[in-house]
């Protein structure tokens, strides 16, 4: 049986409210200056709020050392709230450098490139490195 635990709370909790966060950006999508950047941070708030839930679900079944596990958890929130976080100010800015695809056509003065692109970049690497050691963690669990 799963059982929840202090961090799979805090990641449900957190999860939750991205995911609420997300839902709202979705209404306000028109007001954006890039609105393909806007949908693209309404997206992301909800889909990376359902994915820190689920971890949240699950993390009783992880079986780490607990400053790893620490890190894991609150490395893949933040890198998933870095990422929302860098498109939702694109979509306000018109940065797009670091997303040239939603950004097509759009652009903003260098500090908010800047900005946008550690921002996007950090989270995509944060939540990268704690998704793969979760993969890892929960590997033996199926084999």
């Amino acid at each position: 049986m799963i059982e929840l635990t202090k961090i799979g709370g805090h990641l449900i909790f957190m999860g939750i409210v991205l995911f609420l966060i997300g839902l709202i950006q979705g209404a306000v999508i028109p007001r954006a200056k890039n609105s393909r950047m806007a949908l693209s941070g309404h997206l992301t708030a909800v889909q990376c709020g359902m994915a820190l839930a689920i971890f949240g679900v699950i993390w009783s079944l992880v079986e780490l050392p607990l400053f790893i596990e620490t890190v894991v958890a609150y490395g893949s929130a933040l890198g998933f709230i870095l990422i929302w976080l860098g498109i939702t100010i694109a979509s306000v800015t018109g940065a797009s450098k670091a997303l040239p695809i939603a950004g097509a056509g759009f652009s903003a003065i260098v500090t908010f490139e800047l900005i946008v692109t550690i921002m996007v970049r950090l989270g995509s690497l944060l939540s990268l490195i704690a998704s793969t050691i979760l993969a890892f963690t929960l590997m033996p669990l199926i084999y």
